[in-house]
């Protein structure tokens, strides 16, 4: 017995650290600037409880990880918009970890040529917005050439208080091919209070709705809020907004503005877009200089723009980009299928998805190079590949089943605990 109890206490150190191993992140702060692979996904909270570090779901799926959403230069609420949704919460909540990744910027990408620019590219951050017309032009033509006509003079009449690097001058447009909900705000709320949007198929979209905001403000800050995937919403310039999903699927929308005092007539119409001109001059000095002003921004820029923001915004984060499994593709198809039922490798390596992934990864690390950012290869230790995907996929989803999700939190767990970042 005397014997045991020794042997006990020289093992009690290696179990304190073997113990201290099991939740390497104990008390960090954790987060993910994800599109729909982050949103409403279980393996965040699985990683939190095998690490220790510390996530909060709710904030981080509905704000900070977004699905459908991309890494667009005018979209508020993708993922430069979102980055800055994170960085307002330093002051209250810790954010220790950082982990980025959006697949639907293959948006952006050929299968042949890749992305558009280069790592030498001008990063670019994303400011404010502002709708410059004072109604809905009739295409994206019109659009431009309204700008075109009149952006030196909206330029001059800018109040100062507004000329930043990175803000954005909004001309919006008709797309008559797809649906759209117009919101005419008929009268203000004085006192303010809840209102609930009802959007398609969506969930309910409840919003505490501010005091003594004037139309204009109202019309602003309804046309600034996040209303589900797919769904974006179109400041119209009047007293209006536009909401509409990302295809045409004539999805109703109404509001229920309760007890708010809020009188809003809600009628069809069509989509909604923005003719969008960027601002790229360091800062406001060189506002009126029409060759600091464009309506392209590569993505390149915006990635450079989102790593120069975060770090240094954030400087003690440590930021990492998430490389996942990635198989969207239809289990069916002919070309990719085997006479045994097993899949084709080469010819699964040469699919459109697939091909654009790959452009778009590599563009990804890129920029974890230039910035120094340690790259997590959760496809290369997962474990899925094409001989068991469809234990961890359905066909044609970039989503995973819960078991592939699981398969990345231990994935995360054992890069982590073994530190296999690249």
């Amino acid at each position: 017995m005397k014997k045991l109890f020794v042997v006990w206490v020289m093992l009690l150190p290696l179990w304190g650290q073997l113990h201290a191993q099991e939740k390497i992140l104990q008390g960090k702060g954790f987060w993910t600037l994800f599109d729909s692979l982050g949103d409403g996904t279980p393996w965040q909270q699985q990683f939190a409880d095998q690490t220790g570090c510390i996530f909060y779901p709710k904030l981080n799926r509905r704000y900070i990880s977004y699905g459908g959403s991309d890494s667009a230069p005018a979209t508020m609420n993708g993922t430069l918009g979102r980055a800055k949704l994170l960085v307002a919460l330093k002051d209250s909540l810790p954010i220790d970890i950082i982990m980025i990744s959006n697949t639907n910027d293959m948006n952006f990408t050929d299968p042949d040529t890749g992305v558009e620019g280069s790592i030498d590219d001008e990063p670019w951050m994303q400011g404010s917005k502002r709708t410059a017309a004072k109604s809905v032009l009739e295409s994206k033509e019109a659009a431009k050439a309204y700008c075109e006509k009149n952006l030196r003079k909206i330029l001059k009449a800018t109040p100062k208080a507004q000329r930043a690097a990175g803000n954005m001058l909004v001309f919006p447009y008709a797309n008559p091919n797809r649906h759209g909900n117009r919101i005419e705000i008929i009268a203000p709320s004085k006192h303010g209070g809840e209102i609930c949007f009802h959007v398609g198929r969506s969930p309910r979209v409840n919003l505490t709705l501010p005091a003594g905001m004037s139309v204009a403000q109202t019309r602003e800050w309804l046309a600034s809020k996040f209303y589900g995937a797919g769904w974006s919403a179109v400041d119209n310039g009047d007293n209006s907004f536009t909401i509409s999903y990302y295809y045409d699927k004539n999805n109703k929308v109404w509001v229920d503005t309760k007890e708010s005092g809020l009188q809003v007539a809600v009628t069809d119409g069509p989509r909604v877009e923005e003719y969008v001109v960027f601002y790229t001059g360091k800062d406001a000095s060189g506002w009126t200089k029409s060759c600091n002003w464009t309506d392209k921004v590569s993505l390149w820029s915006c990635y450079k723009g989102l790593m120069e923001y975060l770090k240094s915004n954030l400087p003690n984060t440590e930021i990492y980009w998430f490389m996942p499994s990635y198989f969207n593709f239809d289990f069916n198809a002919p070309e990719v299928l085997r006479a045994d039922g097993s899949f084709d490798e080469e010819a699964f390596e040469k699919t459109e998805r697939n091909r654009k992934w790959m452009q778009l990864s590599a563009v990804q690390r890129a920029i974890a190079q230039r910035y120094n950012c340690r790259v997590l290869e959760v496809g290369k230790y997962c474990g899925i590949n094409l001989k068991n995907v469809r234990d961890y996929y359905l066909s044609k989803d970039p989503h995973l089943k819960k078991e592939g999700y699981a398969q990345w939190s231990k994935a995360l767990y054992e890069i982590f605990k073994a530190g296999k970042w690249e």
